[in-house]
């Protein structure tokens, strides 16, 4: 049994992919209209399951196409060859940073781009994270059992069934595990605290780690008035046919955003998150590395990229953090984005009460929990 991850070579892979079947239809529909840009047009709005918050969106005609065999970022990417425009932009970041005298969150923060500045998704951003805290999380699910937990269901297996929730123990704490429903097209399992004992436990390894100084760098750069990490998770993944977009916050006046923190990678493979541009007429993807999160702000349109671990017996597990400035004005959408136990759905009240719990511009006391040792 391996207790801990190798370390992952971070050059950049092919980003293209084949689509045969889109390509000949689009030859076969050019041929006959003469029209290319009707073409592109009528295919790029058929775009793949989108949703919010990880749910479908029902008021919206654009959602659902089922037997749709590729996304279209599949079309998009193989309609031309594979140009600058493609090329991740890989700006340096230090993660030593946070021990360093360091002139402004710049430093730390910095947009996702493609081919030379294109922003295509105005809410990504790329975060250095203190070099502790890969190693306070990946202990804490060794130690906790989740990382074992997630080897049982995604490579030794069977998974869980799509649309599965249960709850689970892990050292007399409550969680909840779910697996998202079949539309999601991959072995992806969620896993999160499912109490505020659990929560506030899962807090102390990320105090441990560092992450006041993440919350204040993020605080300082969007300047907000507090932040509170109100929903924490792990998400582990062995296989996944297509990804599904969707965005994980919405209309919260770019006031919170998730964290996705990669702890075990698979070494060699492709760039794992697929990301669709705000206008949804193309797709990038972006490439995990460790000690620097991903960071998906309001509306931003991502997806797991297609991925197949099995025949290696590896896995991905990355933990994700959700940070907000909670005011009365967001919350109601906030609480859209839950989709554990914890905290409780649709209860405003409960995150209102804990608004800028862990950071604030005006109160230096307001920190993450403290790990008690015995």
């Amino acid at each position: 049994m391996r207790s801990h991850p190798r370390p992952i070579n971070l050059q950049s892979s092919d980003m293209g992919r084949p689509a045969a079947f889109l390509f000949t239809s689009v030859v076969v529909v050019a041929a006959s209209t003469a029209l290319l840009p009707h073409v592109v047009w009528s295919f790029a709005s058929v775009v793949p399951p989108i949703c919010s918050c990880r749910s479908p969106l029902p008021s919206s005609p654009r959602r659902f196409v089922p037997r749709l065999q590729y996304t279209v970022s599949d079309y998009l990417n193989n309609l031309h060859n594979i140009d600058d425009d493609d090329t991740f932009d890989k700006v340096l970041i230090d993660s030593d940073a946070f021990d360093k005298q360091h002139t402004g969150d710049n430093d730390i923060i910095t947009p996702m781009s493609w081919g030379g500045g294109n922003r295509i998704s105005k809410n990504m951003y790329r975060v250095a994270l203190p070099s502790t805290l890969l190693q306070e999380l990946r202990n804490y699910a060794n130690k906790m059992g989740i990382t074992d937990f997630y080897r049982s269901l995604v490579i030794d297996g069977p998974p869980y069934n799509p649309g599965q929730e249960k709850s689970v123990s892990f050292q007399e704490q409550n969680w909840m595990v779910h697996r998202p429903k079949s539309h999601w097209k991959s072995n992806m399992h969620w896993l999160s605290p499912a109490d505020e004992t659990a929560h506030d436990d899962y807090l102390t390894i990320l105090s441990a780690g560092g992450f006041d100084k993440v919350l204040e760098s993020i605080g300082a750069y969007f300047n907000l008035n507090g932040l509170s990490a109100y929903h924490l998770s792990f998400i582990g993944v062995s296989q996944c046919e297509r990804g599904f977009i969707h965005t994980d916050v919405n209309d919260s006046g770019v006031m919170a955003f998730n964290l996705i923190i990669p702890l075990m990678l698979v070494e060699g493979e492709s760039p794992e998150l697929e990301i669709l541009s705000d206008d949804e007429t193309m797709t990038r993807y972006y490439q995990y590395e460790y000690n620097v999160a991903s960071m998906i702000g309001d509306d931003a349109l991502h997806a797991t990229a297609s991925c197949d671990y099995m025949s290696k017996g590896e896995m991905r597990i990355c933990a994700t953090v959700y940070v907000g400035d909670i005011t009365t004005t967001n919350v109601r959408n906030l609480l859209m984005s839950l989709t554990q136990a914890y905290p409780p759905v649709g209860n405003a009240k409960h995150l209102l009460d804990r608004a800028g719990d862990h950071w604030s511009k005006t109160d230096a006391s307001k920190r993450l929990p403290v790990p008690v040792h015995n």
